[in-house]
């Protein structure tokens, strides 16, 4: 009864904020880099709350102004005392938690993907992650409805390749059609919804498992390059050390098929450059 208290106390909070507040016109669509998008998204003063959206980090559609330019986030919270739900097929407790969008975002830009949007931990009458919102996106689900891909269609795949690896680290098992978001003017893949990562468990996702990696050459060697210490600092307040642990034994997994993938198909086929 005291969660269900809570929320609503919360949720009562912040739809009377949007209620107070009038419409203000969207502007600054224009793209910030990673580090000016963080300090918006952590300091900008929030204007208005709509209502949540389906998910089991109740997220909400928030809009932020700084300097007189308004954009558009999306906040995620989860109560803490919530109990976690079961994942069947692993047999293992699996938190929904904010915490792992911010952690999927460091993680994202550390092995130099630039796909998962700016993710920060802010406080807006709860604690919860403030998300990116990428303008002008369509959806995978969408896209395989109307058949209309965008140009570079190639390019999409290639990209879909790296998610799959991407999800194959971080243990995303709930990937979803509508977890992809295109933006038909570049071609470019965002990820969204990791609020399910980073189990404890070695496991590796059979989607990698069932195809030949493809991926940058770069991203092999950022791969390589992860361990305990330099992942603690960046994922340090988002992850246990027990979570990390499983993530590197993830990893020396995919860099063994990765392996075993350059001897059968050869690097001109595993390699995207």
């Amino acid at each position: 009864m005291r969660i269900h208290l809570e929320r609503a106390v919360c949720l009562a909070a912040l739809t009377s904020l949007w209620l107070a507040v009038p419409a203000v016109a969207l502007a600054g669509e224009d793209k910030l880099s990673d580090e000016a998008m963080e300090s918006f998204l952590l300091d900008s003063e929030v204007v208005r709350v709509q209502q949540m959206l389906p998910g089991s980090t109740y997220p909400m559609a928030v809009e932020l102004r700084m300097h007189g330019v308004v954009r558009k986030a999306v906040f995620k919270y989860r109560p803490a005392d919530l109990p976690h739900t079961n994942d069947i097929a692993m047999g293992v407790p699996l938190a929904d938690s904010y915490l792992y969008e911010t952690a999927a975002y460091r993680l994202d830009r550390a092995l130099g993907l630039g796909m998962v949007p700016v993710s920060v931990i802010r406080d807006i009458h709860a604690e919860g992650a403030v998300i990116e919102w990428i303008e002008a996106a369509t959806t995978e689900k969408d896209l395989r409805t109307s058949g209309d891909y965008p140009g570079a269609a190639r390019s999409l795949i290639q990209q879909q390749a790296v998610m799959t690896l991407f999800d194959a680290l971080i243990l995303n098992k709930d990937r979803k059609d509508s977890d992809q978001l295109i933006t038909p003017e570049d071609g470019q893949l965002h990820l969204v919804d990791h609020s399910r990562s980073f189990p404890v468990s070695g496991e590796i996702v059979p989607t990698f498992l069932a195809e030949p990696a493809s991926l940058p050459r770069s991203l092999l060697h950022r791969l390589i390059q992860l361990d305990a210490e330099s992942l603690g600092d960046l994922l340090g307040g988002l992850v246990t050390d027990a979570q990390i642990e499983a993530m590197l034994e993830r990893r020396d997994k995919i860099v063994e098929k990765i392996g075993a993938d350059r001897e059968e198909y050869g690097d001109a086929q595993v390699f995207q450059d």
